[in-house]
Parts: C-alpha cells; sequence; structure tokens
C-alpha cells in the first residue's frame, strides 16, 4: 500500500496507539540541535539579525521578479528510492457533502526528501532539472535551497527565534543550501489534527502519478538581483475547468483505462548509480528515475492547503501563511476548518487566490525581506570564497547566526556526487536557454511570533499549524 507525504513523509508503520479521547495536553518540546552527534565546527562568522541593512536594490518595485516554473518530480513508492520526472501534484476533488474523518494516525518523516535519500536530498531536484533542459544556465544560479531554509533565514532577519542549522557548499558558481535534521529520517513527534488526513480525502493522484507519496517542485526568481532556484512541495492543484469544488468520482471509463495503458506505454525507468563521496562509503547508492511525457499543471493552479479547529470560531491569521507563500510563489491557499472532532464541511472549506495579498504583504515587510536578501548574499559570499569547501550555517536562537566549517565525517558529505557535480559546473550558460517550461507549472507554515497556542485548549492541538518549513517546530500558531 503507497501512503502519501502530506507535510512530512509518511513512514508506513504505525507507533501511534492511544485510546479513544486522547491523553491530555503536553506541550511539544521546542526544536534542539543535537551537537553530541553533529559536533560544531571551526567557528567563522557571526551575525546578529540586526546586522544587515535593508537599502539592498530598494528602487525596485516588487523584490521577486520572473518566477518561472523549471522542473517538477515526484517521490514515488517502489521500495528503493524512486522519482517521477516530470512529476504532478495530486488534483483538488473535495467532497461535496460534509464529512466526518478521522485523526491522524500513523508515523510522518520530518524531512521526506532526506528520508528517502539521505546522502544526497538535493540529487533528485538537479536530476529533474537537467533531465528537462540538459543545457540549462547553471551558472546563472547563484541560490539552489528549499523553502525550508530560506524560511529559516527570513525567519530570523524578522527577529523570530528558532533553532536551525544547514549545510552549504559551492558548485561551480551556485551555493547550494542543504537542510539538515538530527537525523534524516527523524520523525515528526506528537502527530495530531487532520493534516493528513483531509488532504487525503480531499485530493486525488490521477492514474499517471499512482503510488506518488509527494510532489517536488522548483522555481527560479530574481530575488533583487540573486537568481535562486527554491524546492517544495506542493499539496495540490486546482483543475482549470474549476476554481471550486468538483464532486469526486469513483467510476472508471474506457477512456480512462485507454489513457492509463497510453501512460504506462510512454514511461520509461533508468537507474542512476551515485558512488558515495564519502571517505569511507557503505554502499554504492542508486535513484531509480521513471520518465514519462505526462503534462504538469502550470504554477497558476497551485495550492497550499492547512486544516484548522473552528471550535470556537477562531480564524486563521493569514499574516502566518504569508512569509512561506511568498518564498514559494504559491497562488491559492486553501483553509479547511472543523468542529474540533474532524467533522468538515464545504461550507467551511475556502480557496483563496493570495496573488494580490501577497504583493501586498511584501510591501510591507520590505525592509525585513531585504534584509533576508543581505543576508543571503553574504552567505554566498562566503560559501564562494570557500573553494568548495563545506560549511554550515548554525543558529541556536537568541538573535545570533554563525557560520562554522564542519568536522569529522561531516568534510566529506558533499551535496552532490562528483560525476553530477561536474556536470552542474560544467554547463556553458551560453548554450542553454532561460531553463523555463513552456507549459508547466522538510518542510509550510512560518512561525510569526515565537509563540504556541491552540484554537481550544480542551482539545488535541491541529499539528497543521505546523509544516515543512518550520520544520515541525511544535511552537507555530493559530
Amino acid at each position: 500500500m503507497a501512503y502519501r507525504s502530506r507535510r512530512g513523509g509518511f513512514a508506513p508503520r504505525s507507533t501511534r496507539d492511544r485510546p479513544h479521547g486522547g491523553f491530555p495536553y503536553q506541550k511539544r518540546d521546542e526544536p534542539t540541535l543535537d551537537i553530541e552527534k553533529y559536533p560544531l565546527g571551526e567557528l567563522l562568522l557571526t551575525f546578529q539579525s540586526n546586522d544587515f541593512d535593508s537599502k539592498t536594490e530598494d528602487s525596485l518595485d516588487e523584490v521577486i521578479q520572473d518566477c518561472t516554473h523549471i522542473a517538477s518530480y515526484n517521490w514515488v513508492s517502489r521500495g528503493l528510492p524512486t522519482i517521477m520526472i516530470p512529476g504532478k501534484p495530486p488534483k483538488w476533488t473535495p467532497s461535496t457533502t460534509p464529512q466526518r474523518l478521522q485523526e491522524d494516525n500513523g508515523s510522518y518523516f520530518r524531512d521526506p526528501n532526506a528520508a528517502h535519500f539521505p546522502l544526497y536530498p538535493m540529487l533528485p531536484s538537479v536530476h529533474a532539472i537537467l533531465d528537462h533542459n540538459p543545457v540549462f544556465p547553471t551558472p546563472s544560479i547563484d541560490v539552489f535551497a528549499c523553502g525550508y531554509t530560506l524560511g529559516n533565514l527570513l525567519r530570523f532577519v524578522r527577529f523570530i527565534d528558532k533553532p536551525f542549522r544547514f549545510t552549504f557548499q559551492t558548485i561551480g558558481n551556485t551555493v547550494f543550501f542543504v537542510r539538515k535534521e538530527n537525523d534524516p529520517r527523524e520523525l515528526l513527534q506528537g502527530v495530531r489534527g487532520y493534516g493528513h488526513t483531509f488532504p487525503e480525502a480531499s485530493t486525488t493522484w490521477e492514474s499517471s502519478v499512482k503510488g506518488s507519496e509527494s510532489h517536488q517542485r522548483l522555481v527560479q526568481y530574481n530575488l533583487a538581483g540573486l537568481q535562486c532556484i527554491v524546492r517544495f512541495e506542493c499539496d495540490g492543484y486546482i483543475a482549470s475547468e474549476s476554481t471550486s469544488s468538483s464532486p469526486r468520482t469513483k467510476q472508471t471509463t474506457g477512456l480512462d483505462i485507454d489513457n492509463l495503458v497510453n501512460e504506462l506505454a510512454a514511461t520509461s525507468t533508468t537507474t542512476v548509480r551515485q558512488n558515495s563521496n564519502h571517505s569511507n562509503p557503505k554502499e554504492e547508492l542508486s535513484l531509480t528515475v521513471e520518465h514519462n511525457n505526462q503534462s504538469t499543471p502550470p504554477p497558476e493552479h497551485i495550492f497550499d492547503l492547512k486544516t484548522r479547529s473552528n471550535k470556537h470560531g477562531k480564524q486563521i491569521d493569514m499574516q502566518d501563511m504569508y512569509p512561506i507563500l511568498w518564498l514559494k510563489q504559491i497562488p491559492y491557499f486553501i483553509i479547511a476548518y472543523h468542529d474540533g472532532h474532524g467533522g468538515f464541511s464545504p461550507a467551511t472549506t475556502h480557496v483563496m487566490n493570495v496573488v494580490d495579498a501577497l504583493k501586498t504583504w511584501e510591501k510591507a515587510n520590505r525592509e525585513a525581506i531585504l534584509r533576508f536578501r543581505t543576508l543571503l548574499g553574504r552567505i554566498v559570499e562566503v560559501g564562494r570564497q570557500a573553494d568548495g569547501e563545506i560549511l554550515e550555517v548554525v543558529c541556536f536562537g537568541k538573535g545570533q547566526l554563525e557560520i562554522r566549517g564542519v568536522s569529522g565525517e561531516r568534510k566529506t558529505e558533499a551535496v552532490l556526487p562528483e560525476d553530477v557535480a561536474a556536470k552542474w559546473a560544467s554547463v556553458d550558460v551560453e548554450d542553454g536557454d532561460d531553463g523555463s517550461e513552456s507549459e508547466k507549472e522538510e518542510e509550510d507554515d512560518y512561525d510569526q511570533g515565537g509563540g504556541f497556542s491552540f484554537a481550544d485548549e480542551d482539545e488535541w492541538d491541529d499539528y497543521t499549524a505546523c509544516g515543512e518549513d518550520c520544520g515541525y517546530c511544535g511552537k507555530c500558531t493559530y
């Protein structure tokens, strides 16, 4: 049975078994950095959150410009690490009648990409880009990161304390940021709410991507002069024929079967073998890449989804949502309210176009965003001066960020295998195009205040206040 990754990859074995009614509330531990397992390296630089000015490119009307979808892939359940290129998100197929769902019950990975491919979690992203465009102009890219690492840096310059760490390394002209948890297969603790069961009930993986666990997208944009590639997990897409609810159908027609046969016939599989860069490689690594000719929904149709309790009529604070939606440039946001016990209704499920709201948020937060741009530029500068050395950004909170070397075996934990890194570094920008697709589209919420609030003190906390991009910190607000 295949399980879908929703705000964390699904680990098929459930470790949760509790009686009906649940346990008394216990506050989750704040995220901590395991410096015993991963000791700190040499301290190179220290930044304070108020060190950065906000004058960079202050004349720009919009800080993010020229956003383009460049590639996508799906993690698919095949036993061994397997991706499908291009990917396709699940389709929004909500129920047209009220429904009551079971609470989330399972084990979920904190960082699905690292859990699937621990040594090289960025490798599938690079494969997806170069598979689509072998002459993608890699020298034009300054930063290659996921929404999680960028979200942490944006919090830092907005004076929001949250511990985090990530490694970075320059390959060619590009500085890659790689998310680092205490363990690549670390599980989320205390999963509660309906942030997995509601998406499962309200979206559908179509026949061409059956067996998918998550959909990963890569966008490129100009961030005040820095060319960035950002990878993020997409919750789904809204079909062009409907921007609201559309009934789910269980019927299979002859046309559906014909389409499935054609899709399977158009699929090819390649096994990419990678030798570990580590000094003591444990084994040869294999990533299976399945190719198909399916179309990918355009970026104008994708959405992020959250569920919240509306037991006492409290509404979601969209100021908590806008920062990460802005980083990912996601145009739609779906909020589904429940009655505190899993009761959902079409009347309390809202699909919102947030494009204009994100522009307004950007203008209102311009100074913090430009501080964020300045910080990114400093990290890029340090990375390029390191001559390929692996470095680390470490933040214990309290308004201080450190750039350090790495110690021990981590010195060999390269971002990419040598052959793929060489390919990325050697692509000639003059031979490439703009890297965009002509007809296409770890781990979501953004902690605004560092506090931890609840919709109802007498009910289980809705765990979907957290997401991949806050690292499931347990501190996100309603």
